[in-house]
């Protein structure tokens, strides 16, 4: 079972916008108390000139640390970003020696219901 989730935005390309994305997610997340943690960061390294730095913005959040009502409306901010945007996010999970897997887009033009699904089906029973 996966325990630790993302929603990153969906690309590398972000200096125009990621200042106002991370203030609109900063607030977004401030009641959840700590239970879901913004991310910022970009990859180490030297960048070629075609190729951008891998960039990592978003949240990151445990998933029995939320209810099924706010991880749907998680999912439904972030759809929300995504049609103010122009960006689509990505639904992801950390696994086991450093590794993630991205498994659903959300974006403006999908419903939620196949992440939420992802989310659901990962919560810890009893």
């Amino acid at each position: 079972m996966i325990e630790t989730f993302y929603i990153y935005v969906d690309g590398s390309d972000l200096s125009e916008i990621a200042t106002e994305l991370r203030t609109r997610i900063e607030a977004f997340v401030s009641p959840y108390a700590g239970r879901v943690r913004v991310v910022d960061q970009r990859a180490g390294g030297t960048q070629e000139a075609a190729d951008l730095l891998d960039w990592d913005l978003g949240v990151n959040f445990e998933v029995d640390a939320l209810a099924a009502v706010e991880k749907k409306d998680l999912l439904f901010f972030f759809q929300s970003l995504s049609a103010q945007f122009g960006r689509d996010f990505v639904l992801g999970a950390s696994l086991p020696h450093g590794q993630s897997e991205d498994f659903v887009s959300i974006s403006a033009d999908e419903p939620v219901d196949r992440a939420m699904d992802v989310l659901l089906s990962n919560e810890k029973m009893g």
